[in-house]
């Protein structure tokens, strides 16, 4: 949402380019306001208390123990952000939330932010006040080498369910692909789905494929929710998980399909060709590799919103710790270094998704840029 009306701006002064670009950069600077009346009225209880009844702001103040003035600029700060509403009454304001926006704002439900407001305020705010230093000597571990990004459990943790909104897009898009591939549901499949954080993208496979299983591998921590979240969505049964370090130990062979989301911007390239090799030795004969991540195109201007994101995302990976967001021309080069090509490329809101199979296979499409 913008808060400046450029049509206001045309004519200002004979400087008005320059003007226009001064109200441009001082819309970024303030972006930071809406992380923080959020993640403020997410800490205070805000949305908790909104979703029981419309409220105003006296009456949210005392029911929070809060100041009054000051959960009254909140609350209109939410509204004007476009968070929540507002209805006019007799008594001035009483302000609501919509269904979606508590689909969205409340804990325990499927496509909640709550994981990523906590994630915001507990990690992403002291990183960024840092981005400087960070640029200055770089993401590197004690030895001077360049880290993956290892984000701790309990962060982790707290994140993956904050980011499953990311979901529904990809695998509709994946779903599609792999029925234009002679994917059938009818047929048995399997799927090793590597870091699988909460498993939605591979259990919302199974929904679509009734004939699939699943195996999802990441640590005890992060699987148990995964294993959880099989339940509700109903494929529990057909949902299993691998517990441990996926870099360590063995994967299997042998799987239809190797599912890797948000993982490689993890990496440090070194890893990230380490990663696809294993994928490789773990495929079928006619197996899939699927990557669903930020990927850049290095050879067109960034002009497209995946484009734009991966270039913001990477700065978002370096600032907390290491990993980037890659180009296809790298994952080019690991495909190939792993004995696979690539035969598909998918567009979805944020991400792409690439798909790879072994270059003794005759590929069924190419994905053509």
């Amino acid at each position: 949402m913008s808060l400046v009306d450029e049509s206001l701006l045309a004519g200002v002064t004979d400087e008005d380019r320059t003007v226009r670009s001064a109200h441009q950069f001082y819309e970024r600077l303030i972006g930071l306001w809406a992380p923080a009346v959020m993640e403020a009225a997410h800490e205070l209880g805000v949305f908790v208390a909104l979703a029981e009844e419309p409220v105003g702001s006296a009456e949210m103040a005392r029911r929070l123990d809060c100041d009054p003035r000051a959960m009254r600029v909140l609350l209109d700060a939410l509204y004007a952000y476009d968070v929540i509403g507002r209805i006019h009454d007799t008594n001035g304001f009483r302000y609501v939330m919509s269904p979606e926006a508590q689909e969205c704002l409340l804990p325990g439900r499927l496509f909640s932010l709550v994981g990523k407001l906590a994630h915001d305020i507990d990690v992403a705010w002291p990183a960024w006040r840092n981005l400087a230093s960070v640029v200055r000597h770089g993401a590197r571990d004690t030895t001077g080498t360049d880290s993956p990004n290892g984000i701790a459990e309990e962060d982790y943790e707290s994140l993956v369910g904050g980011i499953n909104f990311w979901a529904p897009p990809i695998v509709a898009a994946l779903t599609r692909k792999l029925h234009a591939l002679g994917r059938s549901g009818e047929s048995a499949a399997s799927i090793l789905d590597v870091g699988c954080g909460t498993g939605l993208y591979s259990q919302l496979l199974l929904r679509e494929f009734p004939e699939w299983t699943a195996t999802g591998l990441d640590v005890e921590r992060i699987a148990a929710l995964a294993s959880a979240q099989s339940l509700r969505l109903g494929v529990a049964e057909r949902f299993g998980t691998g517990v441990g370090d996926f870099w360590k130990g063995d994967w299997g062979t042998g799987y239809d399909i190797v599912l890797f989301v948000n993982i490689f911007h993890l990496q440090t390239p070194a890893s990230a060709a380490r990663l696809m090799r294993n994928a490789a030795a773990s495929l079928a004969p006619d197996g899939l590799v699927a990557v669903v991540d930020q990927i850049i195109d290095a050879d067109r201007e960034p002009k497209t919103p995946q484009d734009r994101f991966a270039l913001l995302f990477a700065a978002s990976m370096t600032n907390t710790g290491g990993g980037d967001t890659y180009t296809f021309q790298e994952y080019e080069e690991w495909f190939t270094a792993a004995g696979l090509q690539r035969v598909e490329t998918l567009d979805t809101p944020m991400h792409r998704i690439l798909l790879a199979r072994r270059v003794t296979e005759t590929p069924a499409a190419t994905g053509e840029q």
